[in-house]
């Protein structure tokens, strides 16, 4: 699928349910193309494919110097049957992803509080002072924003999309919104962060959050309809909407295969015929990946010979930084290892407190080959295999397989290192207190112990990718599709 395309299906897909659940409603008028773009982040011949779209479907009226206007008009029961539908197929994954996101965003939303300025409190104020329903989603963007990190801003936008933007203007449904009750919260949000009490915003974030959930859950009970597992629709967390999917995604899965799984004991790769049998891909997507897999420094192609993989432990080739694509893929390494130090606690803390028996000691059992065949490197990657394997949390698995993934295009940064001592030093030291802690039933700990680990090495990276001319700009900008405030000093 052309780049065009995906992101115009996406921002086809915003406006849907945009209109569907009352947002807009007829004779509103849209942002101007030149806004969408700003927003979306994307060409406004992207923009207008989406709007082609729409007008054909018969949503809305467009013409050449002329305002965007909507024309889609929907009966209240028809409203009502497109809701229950809509969360019916999602009535599974929607709580389930309540709690994951707490787990995974509200520690997030604390460190954008925490860098909050005093031009930033007065602006969220003046939101938190006419709290509309919108104001509210811009309210957790614009603190999210705060943080820096563009794979955050996207996850937030994927959620908010699978939800269908429940808090929109929905006069259908009272349930879901109450501005004096919205009001309430943010300010007490505001006024605990202004005071640097931490404990209070946490713990009003999740109250927030779980009482939400908790009147959308009695008033969509009675009419819901259920429905068996297979036809529920899962929370899938999609990244690159930009860049060819598959090819991305293949790579990623032969990382794994190279450092962790059936080609960990092998010199040169099967041959690009086997390759494309074996992912059910074409022979051009395999020639792409392996290029890929060559820039990043993990694997290289030998005339004649085939493409010699560098397995864990092995010195691999310097990534090529003049290529583009491994520049995006470590900006996304290095926010994938910002999203962990984030949240690995409190995600860790319950992963190994709900585990079975059976989980735990086949982790222990790991934990120990990492000791015994000195591949202790391994031992934080088992951590998060397991969270992505086995959390109670469907959605915990998959945001969590994700950031594995992309964590792996960070492991030739270190394989590349002529001195990696102090790193094997520390690696030995987590896996035997690991071990230790896990032995003991100390579940908690062995979660601090893999935070402490990722706040020690994170500096290291950002040094080394510093000194490689990738400076903060560009790890922090977004080569993913997101809803970004743009100006938005400008709104109020």
């Amino acid at each position: 699928m052309k780049e065009g395309t995906q992101f115009s299906n996406l921002i086809y897909e915003y406006f849907f349910l945009r209109f569907r659940f009352g947002y807009y409603r007829y004779g509103d008028t849209l942002p101007a193309i030149d806004i969408l773009c700003h927003e979306f982040n994307v060409s406004d011949q992207t923009v207008k494919a989406a709007l082609r779209r729409l007008r054909a479907e018969g949503y809305i009226s467009m013409r050449n110097g002329q305002a965007t206007k909507v024309i889609f008009q929907q009966s209240k029961e028809e409203f009502g049957d497109f809701a229950v539908h809509f969360y019916s197929e999602r009535w599974e994954a929607f709580f389930d992803l309540y709690e994951s996101s707490e787990l995974i965003l509200v520690p997030i939303m604390m460190e954008g509080m925490r860098r909050m300025v005093p031009e930033d409190f007065q602006y969220v104020r003046k939101l938190a002072k006419r709290a509309f329903a919108e104001d509210l989603m811009q309210f957790f963007r614009y603190i999210l924003q705060k943080a820096e990190n563009p794979l955050a801003l996207n996850l937030f936008w994927e959620i908010t999309l699978f939800w269908g933007f429940p808090f929109a203007r929905m006069k259908q449904c009272q349930f879901c919104y109450d501005a004096e009750l919205v009001r309430q919260r943010m300010n007490t949000l505001l006024a605990a962060a202004q005071e640097k009490k931490w404990d209070i915003v946490r713990n009003s974030l999740i109250e927030y959050q779980r009482g939400d959930v908790s009147r959308v859950a009695a008033y969509l009970e009675p009419v819901v309809r259920h429905r068996p597992g297979k036809e529920q629709v899962s929370f899938v967390w999609r990244i690159y909407r930009e860049r060819p999917q598959l090819c991305c995604s293949l790579a990623i899965r032969i990382l794994y295969e190279i450092y962790m799984g059936e080609f960990r004991e092998r010199e040169y790769l099967p041959s690009y015929e086997k390759m494309a049998q074996r992912f059910n891909v074409s022979l051009s997507t395999v020639r792409r990946t392996i290029n890929v897999l060559n820039q990043v420094g993990a694997a290289e192609s030998v005339n004649g010979v085939g493409t010699r993989i560098f397995s864990m432990g092995k010195r691999c080739r310097e990534p090529d930084l003049s290529s583009l694509a491994v520049r995006q893929n470590l900006a996304l390494f290095f926010q994938s290892f910002e999203l962990l130090i984030y949240s690995c606690e409190e995600v860790l803390g319950r992963l190994l407190v709900e585990m079975r028996q059976s989980e735990r000691e086949e982790l222990l059992d790991c934990l120990e080959e990492n000791r015994n065949t000195g591949q202790c490197a391994k031992s934080l990657w088992h951590m998060l295999i397991w969270t992505a394997r086995y959390s109670t949390l469907s959605s915990v698995r998959e945001i969590y397989a994700r950031i594995f993934g992309l964590f792996l295009w960070g492991y030739p940064l270190r394989g590349s290192k002529n001195e990696t001592t102090e790193l094997e030093l520390a690696d030995v030291q987590l896996t035997d207190a690991l071990i230790q802690a896990l032995r003991e039933g100390e579940y908690a700990r062995c979660a601090v112990l893999v935070k402490e680990k990722l706040l020690k090495e994170f500096p290291m990276v950002e040094v080394y990718l510093r000194r490689n001319k990738i400076y903060e700009g560009e790890l922090r900008s977004s080569i993913s599709i997101r809803l970004m405030l743009t100006d938005v000093k400008k709104d109020l």
